[in-house]
């Protein structure tokens, strides 16, 4: 089995697979470079509703 660093902050499963939701993402980060990261996945998830949102059209 691999190791996996972090704390374990969610756990469920989908199906038959199960999902762990871990902070190793956030180890030695600080908070500025932690609102640059949620910054950056908004980012990208607004695009993506753009472009979709412009296939519609």
């Amino acid at each position: 089995m691999i190791e996996l660093e972090g704390n374990i902050v969610e756990e469920y499963k989908i199906g038959n697979t199960k999902v762990q939701i871990r902070d190793s993402g956030y180890i030695n980060r600080t908070p500025e470079d932690i609102q640059k990261i949620l910054d950056n996945i908004s980012t990208i998830i607004l695009n993506h509703y753009i472009r979709e949102q412009n296939k519609v059209e």
